[in-house]
C-alpha cells in the first residue's frame, strides 16, 4: 500500500515544482520587458558645438542642419558664434534659422536667481506674462502687451503670445545665464529646443 503511494506523491511534487517554475519565468518576462522601455533621448535632431575657440570651455547644442559641398556630401552647418574678445557674453544664431537666437551670460557669481529676473521682468510697463514654468533655474514665460496697451481681445492676444525662456546653470566652474533674445519673439518649439540645449550644455 505504501509503496503504491510514492509515484503519487512524487508526481505531486513534480506538477508543484513546474507550477512554480512557470511563475518565475513569467515574473523574469514581465522584468525583461520592463526593462526594455527606452527613454527618448531629448538631444535628437541636436549637435554639440565646442565654444572653447570662443573664450568659453563648454559644449552647447544646436539643432542639426545640413548642406551639400561642392562635391555633394552633406556638411553641417556652423553656427554663427557672436563674442566680443574679454566680454562674458556669447549670442549664438543659425543661418537660415532667424528664429533661433541664444544668449549666453556668465553671472560671474552664483547669488544670480529665478526670481530676480522675474522681479526685472515685472519692471516693464507694456508687457505681461504668464510664467509657464519656473524652478529654481529655469523660466519659462509668455509674453503679451498689456490689455490697456493693445487692441487685440485676449484670446486673440493669447494666440499672439511668444515666448521666451531663463536657465541658469553652473558649468566647467562657470556661473552662467541661457535665455532667449530678449528682442526675438519665439514660438514654443523653439523655445524648447533653446532651453534643452541650455539644460543639457556641458
Amino acid at each position: 500500500m505504501k509503496i503504491s503511494h510514492i509515484p503519487v506523491f512524487a508526481f505531486f511534487l513534480l506538477f508543484i515544482s513546474y507550477g512554480c517554475n512557470n511563475k518565475n519565468e513569467e515574473v523574469d518576462n514581465q522584468q525583461n520587458s520592463e526593462a526594455e522601455v527606452l527613454t527618448p533621448d531629448p538631444t535628437h535632431g541636436l549637435r554639440p558645438v565646442d565654444l572653447s575657440d570662443h573664450e568659453l570651455d563648454i559644449h552647447i547644442f544646436v539643432p542639426e542642419q545640413f548642406y551639400d559641398d561642392e562635391n555633394g556630401y552633406p556638411r553641417f552647418v556652423q553656427p554663427i558664434i557672436a563674442h566680443n574678445l574679454g566680454e562674458a557674453k556669447w549670442e549664438i544664431t543659425l543661418p537660415g534659422r532667424s528664429k533661433w537666437h541664444l544668449v549666453i551670460e556668465e553671472t560671474m557669481h552664483d547669488s544670480v536667481t529665478v526670481n530676480d529676473e522675474i522681479e526685472r521682468l515685472n519692471n516693464y510697463a507694456f508687457f505681461s506674462y504668464n510664467f509657464v514654468e519656473q524652478n529654481d533655474s529655469t523660466l519659462v514665460y509668455a509674453k503679451n502687451l498689456k490689455a490697456e496697451k493693445t487692441t487685440l481681445d485676449s484670446l486673440e492676444s493669447l494666440k499672439n503670445a511668444f515666448y521666451h525662456f531663463y536657465c541658469l546653470r553652473k558649468i566647467n566652474g562657470y556661473n552662467l545665464s541661457f535665455q532667449s533674445f530678449e528682442m526675438g519673439d519665439f514660438r514654443k518649439l523653439t523655445i524648447d529646443q533653446m532651453l534643452t540645449s541650455a539644460k543639457y550644455s556641458y
